[in-house]
């Protein structure tokens, strides 16, 4: 029996667009988060200041749970809140470690931590706001008028 946490390959429509509409924002967070893993190298080389040591383990903590999140983002919504707050981390991090003075690195950062925290908040909330596809499922209305799928309820199966 498979586990009710996989994504089933025969999804509905309606399950599918939210599936992606979660896993778009999490490869945005996976991309940019890799970057910030990589700045130190690219500002400095090899480094042994503070900042390059948070960098390499907050950018991989998001790196790891990013991509947990886009293979499997029903189930792992938690992952997504945990990025929200590393990017919080992450964007108040040149205050924090004193590199305010070089100004190329903390607007990376405080970029960096901004990206993460929209796209994690567009993944967790992806399949609320009216009008994504989630909302608006092509598949889902063919051939029904606005009454009858006013009564067709929410997928409980899903739980969305």
């Amino acid at each position: 029996m498979e586990p009710d946490f996989l994504i089933d390959t025969e999804q509905i429509p309606r399950v599918r667009d939210a599936v992606i509409a979660m896993r778009v924002p999490s490869l945005v967070v996976l991309l940019f988060s890799t970057w910030f893993t990589g700045t130190p190298i690219a500002y400095y080389g090899v480094s042994d200041q503070p900042s390059a040591a948070n960098c390499i383990i907050a950018g991989g903590l998001v790196v790891t749970s990013a991509a947990i999140r886009l293979v499997w983002p029903l189930a792992t919504m938690g992952f997504a809140w945990f990025n929200v707050l590393m990017g919080l981390w992450i964007f108040i991090s040149p205050f924090i470690f004193g590199y305010v003075d070089q100004t190329a690195y903390t607007v990376n950062t405080m970029i960096m931590g901004v990206i993460i925290v929209g796209m994690s908040l567009a993944s967790i909330f992806a399949r609320r706001f009216i009008g994504t596809p989630l909302a608006t499922a092509y598949e889902d209305r063919q051939g029904l008028d606005d009454q009858v799928y006013d009564y067709i309820g929410p997928d409980t199966r899903f739980h969305l």
